[in-house]
């Protein structure tokens, strides 16, 4: 071939270059277009013409910039491009439910959006520009964005504690407390108590092996002699928190024939006084003495009764003891007796008082409970049950710790099982890649794994150990709440330093209040300097608030300040030393800094002042539309009728001064009062005495018990 015809081009060839080069052209045509089609510059021309409708255009557009917006926290390892597409998210005029997503502002929250963006609580992936990459599960991110409901989990990354802006969540770790999940699982700060479940060393002192069985079969439920359900825990949450497990007749036979056999510290049998015996054993209305003593001790303070009133079984009463209905069908009555004289004695980190019992008063009560807290029919449904052999006690004892029955139970020389569930202190915090679904027909998502976990175990792992449990939707999402919120230790030292720890409040009683305060287990139902329980008031500042010598009389017989509250606090028959002890601790110790004891002049207080006071009490401020004074007012305050001997004058001046400052949440309302106007109402307050001791008042809400 010549040069020259070496030079020419074919015209295939020629084809062939122009073909390639008009494709090329298109392949870099594609990128441009590609991007000039992205989702967020459609967002955000949809927000420009959205923001051109609305009368403040101006400021809304003087607010826009085109193109990717990013919030970068560098140490919390966040990159966020959220705001790219929800321009509006901190416009206050786009707050209302008219408004189209995603333009629609933000509700206010403690964290401005523009700081923090939104990956922090919403979750998801912060680098996205794409609604599918930013809001859903793909190949390369498994932590899609939290449902709203659930929202509060986020808040409980940081917030170890308690904080009232999130209820569900507060409600939540308080399930997986009561519900004594701590006992298998590790949980991020769910602390595992002393005691999760009875102490079971002596059990087979104290009950029957027939009710063990029982109580293994339905753990739950209260029913009649006909075999109905009259009570059902389940539905009314007030029934003791144990679970019921899935257990065979065969293996609750055998895990009844181990736990009658514990009778590691047999008892001695109480010895009434005889002459009490003499005068009250042959007394036709003995169970009805026992039930009005029982009554005046208000002992549904802390323990439930099942009462029938019409075709309405219910449980009435207080939850911190174990419910009474059929009690005397459940324990031996020597035990009773011993156990009511000294609880510790059986179980010495037992939350029941120690009651200075007289011979009169204990028989009585322990009268009426074997009389009128019964139920003859309670174990007919019971298999008839044969002497336990070794074999099954032994089959009993591999069971108990098979099931794990000794992550929550006690047993002298069984060794205690931790962590007899997988750790759950950062399950939020895991991808779905990350989870055992199994067989499971669910969606493949976090919710939905927790929530079948828990309402139906099998469903994912069919060789699994953990019992059912029974919720209601509304605990169903707090519990799981609960669960989302534990994403394990922070990733980074910035993570770190945003976490706010759960406050670890601590007293600790010493010398003789000490004894008296752990004696009567004060810190129960009271709280002092920020440790104990809630049911009762706060003691913290109590010195401040109350004289002396009307502590050391209710003490000794309390009487109700509040009409209307069915719990009130149990008559312990404290001795005249234990009253005053009580007493000059809380004078000395819980006091207020904004109340000076010590400096109240009762003599400034002058009858025409108290005369004033009285008429604003009854005619300015008409404070009788809360307070009782004598058999007239409201019952939504204390009653006042004796605040004279009760409240120190200081107290009185600075609790009408600002209510929430001596007790925050206080319902009292902080009013506009003068100087003088505190001045009178206090020394018309002073006024207000009763004389004499009254009698123990017996409660109208006490229950008389008994489902039939």
């Amino acid at each position: 071939m010549t040069a020259e015809e070496m030079g020419k081009v074919s015209k295939r060839l020629r084809a062939t270059f122009a073909i390639a080069s008009v494709a090329f052209v298109a392949v870099l045509a594609v990128s441009p277009v590609k991007d000039y089609f992205q989702e967020w510059k459609r967002h955000e021309k949809d927000y420009v013409r959205y923001a051109q409708t609305r009368p403040d255009t101006k400021h809304l557009l003087a607010d826009f910039h085109s193109g990717i917006d990013q919030i970068w926290l560098p140490d919390m390892k966040v990159v966020d491009r959220c705001t790219t597409c929800h321009q509006g998210i901190t416009q206050a005029s786009l707050g209302d439910s008219s408004v189209p997503q995603p333009f629609r502002a933000h509700p206010v929250i403690p964290h401005p959006v523009k700081e923090w963006g939104c990956v922090v609580c919403h979750r998801g992936q912060g680098p996205a520009t794409e609604v599918a990459e930013a809001h859903e599960t793909t190949l390369a991110w498994e932590q899609p964005i939290l449902p709203t409901k659930y929202i509060q989990a986020s808040c409980g990354s940081c917030h170890r504690g308690d904080i009232p802006q999130t209820p569900q969540l507060n409600r939540g770790r308080q399930l997986l407390s009561e519900l004594n999940c701590a006992g298998c699982h590790r949980m991020q700060e769910i602390q595992r108590p002393a005691m999760l479940g009875p102490d079971l060393s002596n059990v087979g002192n104290k009950v029957t092996r027939e009710w063990i069985y029982k109580w293994l079969k339905e753990p739950h439920i209260v029913v009649d002699a006909s075999g109905n359900t009259v009570v059902d825990g389940y539905q009314t949450e007030e029934e003791p928190r144990m679970p019921q497990f899935r257990l065979t007749d065969q293996e609750i036979t055998a895990l009844s024939a181990y736990l009658s056999s514990l009778k590691s510290h047999p008892f001695e049998s109480y010895k009434f006084d005889p002459r009490v015996l003499a005068s009250l054993e042959k007394r036709p209305d003995l169970a009805e003495l026992g039930q009005e003593r029982f009554r005046q001790m208000f002992c549904t303070t802390c323990h439930s009764l099942a009462v029938t009133r019409g075709d309405e079984t219910k449980l009435i009463g207080g939850d911190i003891g174990p419910e009474l209905t059929k009690v005397a069908s459940k324990v031996n009555p020597d035990w009773l007796i011993t156990w009511l004289r000294d609880p510790q004695s059986y179980l010495s980190h037992a939350l029941m008082p120690r009651y200075q019992w007289s011979d009169e008063d204990l028989y009585k009560v322990t009268q009426y409970i074997n009389e009128k807290l019964t139920d003859p029919d309670l174990l007919s449904n019971v298999p008839q049950l044969e002497t336990p052999t070794p074999e099954d006690i032994q089959l009993g004892q591999r069971l108990f710790l098979e099931k794990g029955c000794g992550s929550c139970h006690v047993i002298e020389g069984v060794s205690p099982q931790k962590d007899f569930g997988p750790d759950l202190s950062s399950l939020g915090g895991k991808n779905v890649s990350q989870l055992e679904f199994g067989s499971a027909k669910f969606p493949r998502n976090i919710v939905s794994y927790i929530q079948a976990k828990i309402t139906d175990p099998l469903s994912v792992n069919t060789a699994a150990r953990m019992p059912q449990y029974r919720l209601t939707p509304a605990d169903l999402d707090a519990i799981t709440t609960a669960l989302l919120s534990m994403t394990g230790n922070p990733s980074s030292s910035g993570l770190e330093r945003l976490i706010v720890p759960r406050p670890r409040p601590g007293f600790r009683a010493a010398g003789a209040f000490g004894e008296v305060y752990e004696r009567y287990k004060c810190y129960v139902c009271h709280r002092f300097n920020g440790y104990g329980g809630t049911l009762a008031p706060d003691l913290s500042f109590e010195g401040s608030r109350a004289r002396r010598q009307w502590t050391i009389d209710f003490m000794k017989n309390p009487q109700t300040l509040r009409p209307t509250l069915i719990f009130r606090m149990p008559q312990f028959n404290m001795t005249d030393q234990e009253a005053a002890t009580i007493a000059d601790y809380l004078g000395m110790a819980s006091q207020s800094q904004f109340v000076n004891v010590a400096g109240g002049n009762l003599k400034q207080f002058a009858p025409e002042m108290a005369a004033m006071g009285k008429q604003l009490y009854e005619v300015k401020y008409q404070c009788q539309a809360c307070h009782t004074i004598g058999s007239s007012g409201g019952y939504v305050g204390p009653n006042l009728s004796n605040a004279g001997n009760w409240l120190n004058a200081s107290w009185i001046e600075q609790w009408l001064k600002n209510p929430q400052a001596l007790v925050p949440g206080a319902i009292e309302p902080r009013r506009t009062f003068t100087s003088e106007e505190i001045q009178a109402l206090t020394a018309y307050v002073l006024t207000l005495k009763q004389s004499g001791q009254p009698k123990a008042a017996i409660s109208g809400a006490a229950v008389t018990g008994g489902a039939k």
